[in-house]
């Protein structure tokens, strides 16, 4: 065991700056902290709990605010430890807000559930003074909350509960009063069960990425976690390279691509000086930035933000269905209210009183919310809030990027054809493997992977130039060896290209990208390369036919022929290529003009507007952060599988909402109905009434039947 996990006996009264928070106790992978500042008003106890989760390592945290501690379990080593224990010595300013300070969570409560079937059990043996006095101690909490609404809220369903309590308690009927305060509590413990156990594991789901990155230091470079970046570090960057901090460039230049940050289509020059952007990408060139924005805590900021965002957002359906409820409160206690009245019987105004809408019809649309979300996270899919989920059910067009999404960025050799005698299409595949291995490019790493796959050998050469958005240029025997795209070699060196016109349109009727390969100012050789498509998405797309989708759609900038015949080998219904990024953007908006909902997928390397633009944004798994911010629906594994789940789970979910509320208002109607009769007795009416609203809370929570159990198969 670490000395630094050796317990609280030589922990406690460690204190943290700060927020001056003290270790209570602490055991191997676990540690009870308290303080003043868990329980300060402005606390926002979801967002901070999510910013401690998404910390690496970490596995659960709980917050009492009462007992202002904070209970964390995590994978028993000191790195873990030490994170935690920085994290909470300086959190992040959003933790504690003026507009944050309404959150009213409560923890699910079950010793109140407890006490009230204790007291319920208690009564035929107790004498009858003291049932009265045990009785109005149980309840009063009840009476004493319907109280408080009334003053500050109005007639809410907890003034309901508390006058039909009250009524019950005046008639001495003590068992009745208690059995409904079971149930009261009951229903609250479920709910609140559902509710915390949901978003934790919600909040559970993105983690902040955990890959290596190169630092300087003294001269001399090594790789580190990006988590143990520090600030003023040099951090190295070299093309094809994700910049993972934001800071200031004090080496080199580069090219640098923005579009995930800022929807620039085009990249950047960047040079000494100039500061650089934590998820761009550096296409050409090297740099070494000194860190600035860095570490854990600013990742899992980031990450707490959205997420709890999505916990808090609610849908048009939970929004509409919240208003409906409220509104029907007070038509119950008019009804109440009437029958007291005309029949002057207070007994079957106080059955009707134990009936009321809002119960089930609040509580069982955020339920299902929160499960669907549950259900989805547990299969890779983030879908961020009940917004999210509705938009998804709606949808009737789905338009995916081509490169990053319908295809895997990725690269292979599928044609090495060699143009003179003497050298064989291996020997031209180990030639542009040669000049290529100095290149980071999606191309230029498949020709190089193709040639070490065949363990062909090098050939010795001079020092490589690169043209920018062109090719390659050296020297191999004193001979210019040229590899690059038909207008390079053609049109900017003046190599002949009469020698392959029918080889140029069959590979690229086939869909493939051409690369060229000249020597001595002439023309050797042509390499055809395939962006590797997804082996799941012709079953994708099918399923997402299954589930009402009227339209999908390949957006690409790639150019007519070869975009048509990956269209054509999928099945999509329509395609659009040679497009801008802002052209993506144009054709969704044309889509949405014409009445279509739209949902976009994409990488978020340059479709962060894309992203914004669409009813619903899906990222996928490799997503830059902005798209993954921007998005409201996050793929957390990678393909596109989660895609047809996200359509699959809100489909479902609305409909299973939709039964619920139907549910709720025929059951509720007819007790009403039995009550205003006088066929119904308070307590009769009490359990039923709360019986159904946990029936239907159950049915919620056993949400919706995915069939997506795996990839679905090609067809």
């Amino acid at each position: 065991m670490n000395s630094e996990n050796s317990g609280s006996a030589g922990q406690a009264g460690e204190i943290l700056a700060g927020v001056d928070l003290e270790i209570a106790h602490e055991l191997p992978g676990r540690i009870r902290l308290k303080g003043p500042f868990l329980s300060h008003p402005a606390l926002d106890i979801p967002f901070f709990e999510a910013y401690i989760l998404a910390i690496e390592g970490v596995e659960d945290v709980r917050i009492n605010r009462k007992a202002s501690s904070i209970l964390i379990e995590y994978h028993g080593n000191s790195h873990t430890r030490d994170r935690i224990l920085s994290s909470l010595a300086v959190p992040p300013k959003e933790a504690l807000s003026d507009q944050r300070h309404t959150d009213t969570r409560t923890e699910a409560d079950v010793s109140g559930m407890i006490m009230s079937a204790a007291v319920l059990l208690a009564l035929p043996i107790l004498p009858m003074r003291l049932r009265a006095v045990i009785s109005w101690l149980s309840v009063s909490p009840v009476i004493l909350e319907g109280a408080t609404t009334l003053v500050t809220k109005g007639l809410k369903v907890e003034v309901l509960d508390a006058t039909a309590v009250t009524m019950v308690m005046l008639r001495g009927d003590y068992f009745t009063a208690n059995a409904v305060h079971l149930l009261l509590r009951t229903g609250d413990y479920i709910h609140h069960t559902t509710e915390t156990n949901s978003d934790r594991l919600i909040r559970s789901l993105l983690k902040p990425e955990t890959g290596m990155v190169w630092v300087e230091e003294e001269g001399t470079e090594r790789q580190i976690p990006i988590s143990e970046i520090l600030p003023g570090q040099l951090v190295v960057v070299g093309a094809g390279d994700l910049i993972p901090i934001d800071g200031r460039i004090e080496q080199g230049t580069a090219l640098v691509n923005q579009a995930s940050m800022t929807g620039e289509p085009v990249p950047v020059r960047k040079e000494v000086g100039d500061t650089a952007m934590s998820g761009t990408v550096v296409e050409e060139g090297r740099i070494k930035i000194k860190a600035v924005g860095v570490g854990s805590e600013t990742a899992t900021a980031r990450i707490s933000r959205y997420i709890e965002s999505s916990l808090k957002t609610k849908s048009v359906a939970q929004r509409e269905s919240e208003k409906l409820a409220d509104s029907l409160v007070p038509l119950t206690f008019a009804l109440g209210g009437v029958m007291a009245v005309l029949t002057r019987d207070l007994r079957r105004a106080t059955a009707v009183f134990m009936v009321d809408y809002s119960c089930a019809i609040k509580l069982s649309t955020p339920v299902c919310i929160k499960i669907a979300m549950y259900q989805a996270g547990k299969k890779g899919v983030l879908v961020k809030g009940g917004q999210a989920i509705e938009a998804m059910a709606e949808v009737d067009t789905i338009v995916f990027d081509k490169t990053g999404t319908i295809t895997t960025g990725q690269f292979e050799v599928t044609d090495c054809i060699s143009l003179v005698e003497d050298l064989d299409s291996d020997g031209l595949l180990a030639l542009a493997a040669s000049a290529e291995e100095h290149y980071s490019h999606p191309i230029a790493d498949a020709v190089v992977r193709a040639a070490k796959e065949k363990s062909l050998v090098f050939y010795d050469h001079s020092e490589v130039d690169f043209i920018v958005a062109h090719g390659v240029a050296t020297y191999v025997d004193e001979k210019r060896l040229l590899i690059g795209n038909e207008h390079f070699l053609k049109d900017d060196e003046g190599i002949d290209f009469s020698p392959v016109p029918e080889i140029k349109s069959r590979l690229r009727d086939e869909g493939k990208a051409l690369l060229f390969v000249a020597l001595d100012s002439r023309l050797i050789g042509v390499i055809a390369l395939r962006d590797t498509i997804r082996p799941e998405v012709r079953a994708v797309i099918a399923r997402l036919k299954e589930l009402g989708v009227r339209r999908t759609v390949m957006l690409t900038g790639d150019d007519h022929t070869r975009a048509k015949a990956i269209a054509e080998s999928l099945g999509l219904d329509e395609f659009y290529s040679e497009l801008l990024p802002e052209d993506k953007v144009s054709k969704i908006a044309e889509f949405q003009a014409n009445g279509s909902k739209v949902a976009f997928v994409g990488d978020g390397i340059n479709d962060a507007p894309a992203l914004m633009e669409a009813e619903v944004g899906i990222s996928m798994a490799q997503g830059s952060d902005i798209a993954r911010a921007t998005a409201e629906v996050v793929l957390l594994e990678e393909g596109l599988v989660g895609v047809a789940l996200a359509r699959e789970v809100s489909v479902k979910t609305m409909g299973l909402i939709r039964t619920n509320f139907g549910l709720a208002v025929g059951i509720n109607s007819s007790i009403l109905i039995g009550a205003t009769l006088g066929w119904l007795s308070p307590l009769a009416s009490a359990i039923l009434h709360n019986t159904s609203t946990i029936g239907i809370l159950l049915n919620a929570l056993t949400g919706v039947s995915l069939e997506q159990n795996q990839a679905p198969k090609e067809r």
